[in-house]
């Protein structure tokens, strides 16, 4: 298993909009030749599996000239053949049915995500028999793709609300059961698109981690059974190792989910919402159509794809240290372009060998301007996204919630200057931030109650917050897990390892360059950077706490007998017969695992995919065979407030 988890899933993109082709049938041209010209039809969630992978650019490579939604009203397109990506729901195959019947497109290409049920798949042949277009069918496929990967090895399985869903009482039985298969489809379609059957380790409580890893290890035994084929594409790459699927729950960690981070993507996802790769910011700059009367703000959009270096080498970076390096970026870019203004004139006045020299030197340059373009226009991307991070970062007094937060959630005592800040931030004066905002750190102080704040304070905040009208039912909700659970002190353990390294993280102000930038934007965030070095603001680190659920990845991933986590966590191996695992802890291989998934059943973030990836990068010198790789998943990739909002109803 040497992919990761996002080239795997784009690899296996790539074969169905090649018509799923095996290579062993004609190179790139003889492809290229037989269709040269194909049009992409999904639903909404498929078009969400997809945009995280794929830019416009790289679906035009494959031939795609037209991508729509399938919902909408579309055109006929008659010679052109259709690739069809969906779900398998009685609403789509009728469409399907519908436009086969219209004849719209020469040809169909039919890719269900998951497998497509028999019911269904009759009901289609019954709509192409009856309008006489079974011909044009030209391939029914199954597809095991329903997941969304954003990053390497963060993946979502898109399903909203899914924590609710499992954990309100007024839940029924059906929908409890329809979430609960419906999670162990995508992960099975994770674990299809790996390649490899995995061994699982699953929370034991007789909660939805353990529901889920049950049922998951059913469908692997009868699947295998059924469809070896299916783990045999990329058999060659696994190795002799199979890796481990770690199955927890999102009750085992609240406050990774309400932190105020401090790193690039963290601070992205919380403040800017970053979605399916994507950022969307106002647009300040001028030009442009003015904005119609009472119409909507303008906006800017800003994809930020796997070929986005920056954003790959920065994501887990400290906020100060990103907006030095994109002012550093540049300048690098201004001092490449002055190089080629200097020296790409022409020289008449030597002869010929002087011409010949200076016109392979203006070649040279000419080859070099579009990838200096590329590279602008990513550094001008990023300037915007921190300018904008910038003003929430001041307006909302982001640095000191994260500070006190990490204090909390570290166990430390609150420095005096925290001391000082706190009141301001939950009485909603001077000390800035929004409704959620002040909720958010009086939940993590209930969560994580502190000898610098002491109980009456604590009830007093509260008292203030409910006085502003902010609701309070998430308190309320956390206080039951909390009592039920343990949970202060679960997440407390491994506190005072960090607690030297983070005591100089909020010691000192941001330190930002002072350097002449090229374009507006650039001066703009010169000018912000500025400012917020003159007010004061703190220069913070990302978070190194380890998780519960980070510790419990890697105390599995090293496999000893004595961790305790063996207790906690079943085993399972898809492989084996059920009836065959009773009694087989003492045959199972003591080996430490070199590759992991941990899969949350529950919202997730970037904070904790950040935890796990510093853990085991921390870790992989010390195993054997080239390290260690972890991939981390989740129902859905959740912002602190939309979290929240879910406590909230819970306790209602």
């Amino acid at each position: 298993m040497a992919s990761s988890i996002r080239s795997a899933q784009r690899a296996a993109i790539e074969r169905m909009l090649d018509l799923n082709r095996d290579a062993s049938m004609g190179g790139a041209d003889d492809r290229a030749w037989q269709n040269p010209w194909k049009v992409l039809v999904y639903d909404a969630y498929c078009r969400d599996i997809i945009s995280p992978l794929l830019t416009v650019g790289d679906l035009r490579k494959r031939g795609i000239t037209l991508y729509l939604l399938l919902d909408v009203e579309r055109e006929a397109i008659p010679d052109v053949p259709a690739i069809y990506f969906m779900q398998p729901t009685a609403s789509n195959v009728r469409r399907l049915g519908a436009d086969a019947a219209s004849g719209l497109y020469e040809s169909y290409y039919i890719n269900f995500s998951p497998a497509v049920p028999r019911p269904l798949l009759e009901e289609l042949a019954t709509a192409t028999l009856e309008s006489d277009t079974v011909a044009h069918v030209s391939r029914v496929m199954d597809q095991y793709l329903n997941f969304a990967s954003v990053e390497e090895d963060f993946f979502s399985l898109l399903l909203p609300q899914s924590y609710l869903r499992l954990n309100s009482p007024t839940t029924s039985d059906s929908v409890v059961e329809a979430t609960i298969d419906a999670i162990v489809q995508g992960l099975f379609s994770a674990v299809v698109t790996l390649g490899a059957v995995p061994i699982l380790r699953y929370k034991v409580n007789g909660g939805p981690a353990q529901m889920v890893a049950e049922q998951l290890g059913r469908r692997l035994y009868d699947q295998l059974k059924a469809h070896p084929q299916l783990f045999a594409r990329d058999h060659a790459a696994v190795g002799f190792q199979r890796p481990l699927l770690v199955i927890a729950e999102r009750s085992a960690d609240f406050s990774v989910m309400l932190h105020h981070a401090w790193s690039y993507c963290a601070l992205c996802h919380d403040l800017l919402d970053l979605r399916l790769n994507r950022v969307t910011i106002p647009d300040t700059s001028e030009g442009g159509p003015p904005r119609p009367p009472g119409g909507p703000p303008k906006v800017k959009s800003y994809d930020l794809p796997a070929s986005d270096s920056f954003w790959a080498t920065h994501m887990g970076e400290a906020f100060q240290t990103v907006a030095s390096d994109v002012d550093k970026e540049l300048n690098d870019y201004r001092a490449a372009m002055e190089a080629i203004n200097s020296g790409s004139k022409l020289d008449t006045s030597g002869g010929e060998a002087a011409l010949a020299d200076s016109t392979k030197v203006l070649a040279t340059a000419i080859s070099q301007l579009p990838e200096l373009q590329a590279k602008k226009q990513l550094i001008d991307a990023h300037m915007n996204i921190a300018t904008e991070l910038l003003s929430h970062i001041r307006a909302r007094s982001i640095d000191s919630y994260c500070a006190i937060e990490e204090a909390l959630m570290e166990g430390r005592s609150l420095s005096s200057q925290d001391k000082t800040t706190l009141p301001s931030l939950l009485d909603g004066g001077s000390g800035g931030g929004t409704p959620d905002d002040r909720l958010r750190l009086l939940l993590l102080l209930q969560l994580h109650p502190s000898s610098s704040v002491p109980a009456s304070d604590v009830t007093q905040y509260e008292a203030t917050l409910r006085a502003a009208g902010i609701d309070l039912h998430a308190s309320a909700y956390l206080a039951q897990q909390k009592t039920m659970m343990q949970m202060t002190q679960t997440v407390r353990q491994g506190g005072a390892d960090q607690a030297t390294t983070s005591g100089r993280m909020f010691s000192s102000v941001m330190s930002m360059a002072d350097k002449v930038g090229v374009g507006s934007s650039a001066m703009a965030m010169r000018s912000a950077l500025a400012s917020a070095a003159a007010a004061g603001m703190r220069q913070l680190l990302p978070s190194q706490r380890l998780t519960p659920i980070t510790r419990a990845v890697t105390a599995l991933m090293d496999n000893k007998a004595t961790a305790a986590e063996e207790e906690a966590y079943g085993y399972l191996d898809p492989k084996l017969a059920p009836t065959a695992q009773v009694g087989g802890a003492a045959s199972r291989s003591r080996n430490p695992y070199t590759h992991a998934l941990c899969f949350v059943v529950g919202p997730g973030n970037y904070l904790e995919y950040q935890s796990l990836r510093q853990a085991i990068a921390s870790t992989a010198s010390t195993v054997a065979l080239g390290g260690r790789r972890v991939s981390y998943g989740c129902t859905e990739i959740c912002t602190p407030n939309e979290f929240v909002a879910q406590l909230a109803q819970l306790a209602q």
